[in-house]
């Protein structure tokens, strides 16, 4: 029998293990509670619909030209009505919809939070004062009114009425859009429509409580009202989308989470054949959780759709560092059945916790690479996950090999005659990982050379993975047809929000035209201002992404534009402009500040659109900002709108007295995708230098070998770039949640390569190069079997959910981990031989 003391133990692990186990498990007890009482007290740990937010100047340019220029900022709801067989536009329907808007405004809940001034704008208003504008003197909210008017009106007289509602610019209240809006594009009169809209708009006062309390009576009173036309319909508003996307998510996992805790709790029964090691794992995971939603709280993060993959995540790592750690001790316990439980389970913590180790502060990196990205969410994310994998190492690292000890303590467990010791001792699991090394060491070169070549490949499809910034795959969808058969409880609503929005946005013409905005600050009544704004003009004219014509309005709207409108008809600002050079004549290096005080003082509800004054007792304050709008082509691609924006603000910029920077929702959009592509190299950049760099000094601190952390490392590589070939072929774009897609395979890829190469070379110090990477693959390879098996149905169960960002990331997650284990089991160990038979070449030539 080999002596406990002799074994090469490290004193760390004969203190923790062997003398004071009880003690480190009532302290890490201790610290369970603390940090999970963050649930109670931390200010974090709710859920929130995910946003994406992006730290950038367009970003901060948009907040600020939102508060600073006056703009329509009240929240509006809209009533879908559809239907596929009738004709929405018909009198009957027409007529319901104006009840609807009569029982709106009557609604307490509803009215309490109505704008006072034309509160519901629907088609059949613009239908009635088309058929007799008479109307309006009784009042524009009087539907009453437009009820019997439209109720008297043959269809053949609607159809025209609503012809002339179509054509006409004035049968829409001011700041909506117009009647063209309300019903399918490339929709005329006398034609059949699927679909019209009503719009009720908020009083901007009203709270999100107050406002998601009348969106839910808006649907319930139009499904009331609709369901005897013939139609259906359903309600778009920002507090109900939010209400619903919360909840879909909630109730997507009440249905699939428990179908992953059956599946793990299978797998692992299957990998440990002993009660007692399946329920500790269980506990376990349950640990890991309190620890990372109670950190969470701790340091404020919320979770959010993306952030609740982090918890598959964990249970992943979780098994798989759980399996490495009973394994290794059923070894020793085996090999060593005279030592006692607390000697075994030391040896056996001793032999894996500097891999499990390098695993953990690999993977934690490749996640906290995620800081460096211009994405709120994405950081969130990788603190979140960072946190979690902290956790699994205490949990499974230290916790439960203590706890283990002191109950094997109480009761002995010693393996049961005949029972397989660890999952590579199944014969089927030993005949697979058997099979892979035999490839792998009879044909190292052939091997590497395939997985080089595929992945060659793949890497080449990196330039033609898209990116995207798709809101819309934040929202849940319909029902899947499987969940009907769960019992009620268990069943998700019926959302359906991202068919609906799409449905919307493809449906209907946008309400308003698409721009770009350039903000401009400095001095900006200095003389030179005017012409620095003629130069823009000109400029943004001539780009290709530039609107020829606009719905309402100048295609380019500017203080310019401004100053002329308010000129034509007040002689004081005419007066004024002429004498600046504004309109073509005087002196155009006189400050303006006289003339815009004229500008307010003609029209300060125009004038406070294109420039800002603050608040101040004269004249009302200082300018300290311009607005230049520019109306955009539908079809231009975000990118080509970034660029032309950013030259229209270069020209700005040119003049030293102003700043300019360019923004508006294109713009932003096209910042937010470039800020996805920048995450994916920084994220992948960071991550590879700083894991390899870990990989190196540890496998030279422990193996004396300067390239072995390389070996490791160039499998995941490999993985990585099969990962991105296949987003190619798949035409998966880079997004929200893809986006970290490659630092989760860096950290999840060095967990698997890392175990097996450390166990290799140790075996190989003992014995030939074939029976340590029989041994390494049987023993070890089996663990990293189980631990990628189980993560993969982790990950692969997300796809049952109904949000399409959580489907994506499952679905992504999971092929990547087959490809890490694939290169893991199969290409690492052609690599090994290959390191390993140079090696010997060195030795066998005395170079050292």
């Amino acid at each position: 029998m080999t002596s406990p003391s002799t074994d090469g133990r490290p004193n760390w692990a004969i203190v923790l293990f062997e003398r004071r186990s009880r003690l480190l498990v009532v302290v890490l007890l201790l610290a369970t509670v603390a940090v999970g009482s963050g649930l109670l007290f931390g200010s974090g740990g709710g859920f929130e619909v995910a946003t994406f937010d992006v730290s950038s100047p367009e970003h901060e340019a948009l907040e600020m030209t939102s508060d600073r220029f006056d703009r329509d900022t009240r929240p509006v709801s809209q009533v879908v009505i559809h239907s596929e067989s009738t004709d929405t536009v018909s009198k009957p329907v027409l007529l319901e919809t104006l009840r609807v808007q009569q029982d709106l405004r009557a609604d307490p809940t509803i009215n309490a939070t109505l704008t006072e001034n034309q509160p519901t704008v629907g088609l059949a208003n613009a239908v009635a004062l088309a058929s007799d504008p008479r109307i309006a003197l009784g009042g524009e909210t009087d539907i009453e009114g437009k009820y019997r008017t439209l109720e008297g009106r043959s269809d053949e007289e609607i159809d025209a009425a609503l012809g002339v509602a179509l054509r006409s610019d004035d049968l829409s209240p001011p700041d909506q859009p117009p009647v063209s809006a309300l019903v399918p594009r490339e929709y005329e009169a006398g034609q059949q429509a699927n679909a019209q809209l009503i719009i009720v708009v908020h009083d901007e006062e009203a709270t999100d409580a107050e406002l998601l309390e009348a969106q839910e009576a808006i649907e319930s009173t139009a499904d009331e009202r609709f369901e005897q036309s013939g139609v259906e319909s359903f309600v778009l508003g920002e507090q109900l989308v939010l209400d619903r996307s919360g909840s879909a998510t909630g109730e997507s996992f009440l249905v699939v989470g428990p179908l992953i805790v059956l599946v793990v709790v299978g797998l692992l029964a299957l990998s440990y054949r002993d009660p007692l090691d399946v329920a500790l794992a269980a506990v376990g995971i349950g640990l890991v959780f309190v620890w990372l939603v109670g950190a969470m709280s701790w340091v404020g993060l919320s979770f959010n759709q993306l952030l609740i993959a982090v918890p598959c995540l964990l249970v992943g790592l979780s098994v798989d560092y759980s399996l490495h750690v009973v394994m290794r001790y059923r070894e020793h316990r085996t090999r060593q059945p005279a030592w006692p439980v607390a000697t075994a389970m030391a040896a056996g913590v001793a032999g894996v916790v500097v891999a499990i180790g390098a695993t953990t502060l690999t993977t934690a990196t490749g996640f906290l690479a995620g800081l460096a990205s211009p994405i709120g969410l994405l950081r969130e994310f990788g603190v979140a996950a960072a946190i979690g994998i902290g956790s699994a190492f205490v949990v499974f690292g230290l916790l439960l090999p203590a706890l283990r000890i002191e109950l094997d303590g109480l009761v002995d467990r010693s393996d049961r005659p005949g029972a397989p010791s660890t999952v590579g001792s199944l014969d089927g699991v030993r005949r697979l990982l058997v099979a892979c090394g035999s490839i792998g060491s009879r044909r190292p070169v052939l091997v590497v050379a395939l997985a080089v070549l595929v992945a060659a490949g793949g890497a080449m499809g990196a330039t033609a993975v898209e990116t995207s910034t798709d809101r819309t795959d934040f929202l849940p969808e319909e029902q899947a047809g499987w969940m009907a058969s769960l019992p009620e409880p268990l069943q998700p609503a019926s959302a359906g929000l991202r068919e609906q929005t799409l449905f919307v946005e493809s449906t209907f013409e946008s309400p308003s035209d698409r721009t770009v905005e350039i903000l401009i600050t400095g001095n900006v009544t200095a003389g030179s201002v005017d012409r620095t704004l003629n130069a823009a003009h000109a400029h943004a004219e001539d780009r290709p992404t530039t609107a020829t014509s606009a719905a309402d309005g100048p295609v380019i709207e500017s203080p310019l534009t401004t100053v002329e409108q308010i000129a034509a008809g007040n002689e004081t600002v005419a007066t004024l402009a002429a004498e600046r050079g504004v309109t073509g004549t005087g002196d155009d290096d006189q400050d303006l500040t006289a003339l815009f005080d004229a500008v307010y003082a003609a029209d300060e509800a125009a004038a406070s659109g294109t420039i800002h004054r603050t608040a101040g007792s004269d004249n009302g304050g200082e300018y300290d900002a311009l607005r230049l709008t520019v109306v955009i082509e539908e079809t231009a691609d975000a990118e080509a709108i970034y660029t032309d924006a950013r030259s229209t603000a270069a020209v700005i910029d040119d003049d030293p007295n102003l700043q300019a920077t360019a923004t508006g929702e294109p713009v932003v959009e096209a910042v937010e995708q470039r800020a996805i592509l920048e995450t994916v190299l920084t994220t992948f950049l960071l991550a590879l230098g700083v894991i390899t760099a870990l990989l190196v000094g540890v496998f030279r601190l422990r193996h004396r070998s300067w390239s072995l952390g390389l070996v490791a490392m160039l499998p995941v590589l490999l993985a990585i770039a099969w990962l991105i070939g296949t987003l190619w072929v798949l035409s998966i774009p880079f997004n929200a949640e893809t986006a970290l897609i490659v630092a989760i395979a860096i950290g999840l890829g060095t967990d698997y390569t890392v175990h097996l190469t450390d166990r290799f070379v140790t075996e190989r110090r003992a014995g030939g190069r074939r029976n340590a990477l029989r041994l390494t693959l049987v023993e070890t390879g089996g663990a990293v079997l189980a631990s990628g098996v189980t993560t993969m149905a982790g990950f692969g169960l997300l796809m049952l959910t109904i949000i399409p960002s959580l489907q994506r990331f499952g679905f992504v997650t999971a092929v990547v981990t087959g490809y890490a284990l694939m290169a893991t089991l199969v290409v690492l160990p052609a690599l090994l031989v290959l390191w390993d038979r140079r090696l010997t070449t060195l030795d066998s030539e005395g170079v050292t």
